[in-house]
């Protein structure tokens, strides 16, 4: 129980490394694919999309990054890293759903690792205590 804390920040450090690397492998099919005779990356929507879960996935990276300093001083952090694995974990799995959607069929085939990511990210809302465990110690935290 006393390593709690540290167990569910890792899990939130993983969700945002395979929201990044989903980015990384869409961001590459984006350029390459064409439709229509031009790349789906010049698409208003693509780009839009991608520019969304970018700012999204970039700003879970960021107030991680500051719960990891938090956790190395020694900080008291429980109901900030079980925001950062609550919200981190359904990003991760919001960015693969739409990252599976722009591979369009490719999405969906074994071959490919973003199929494979899209299968193994929602078990992590369940690890270290599920996703409604995390905002019932949110909501203690905060006094309710």
């Amino acid at each position: 129980m006393e390593q709690l804390q540290q167990e569910r920040l890792i899990v939130a450090i993983c969700a945002i490394a395979g929201a990044e690397r989903i980015m990384e492998l869409t961001l590459d099919y984006v350029k390459e694919r064409k439709a229509f005779g031009k790349s789906i990356s010049s698409f208003q929507n693509t780009q839009f999309k991608l520019v969304e879960l970018q700012t999204e996935v970039e700003i879970g990276r960021t107030y991680l990054d500051q719960l990891i300093m938090r956790h190395i001083n020694g900080e008291d952090i429980v109901k900030e890293v079980s925001m950062a694995k609550w919200w981190t974990t359904e990003l991760a799995k919001k960015v693969s759903a739409e990252c599976v959607q722009l591979h369009g069929g490719y999405g969906y085939m074994e071959e490919y690792e973003v199929a494979r990511r899209f299968r193994d990210i929602p078990v992590a809302a369940i690890y270290a205590g599920t996703n409604e465990i995390m905002k019932t110690i949110i909501a203690k935290k905060m006094g309710l």
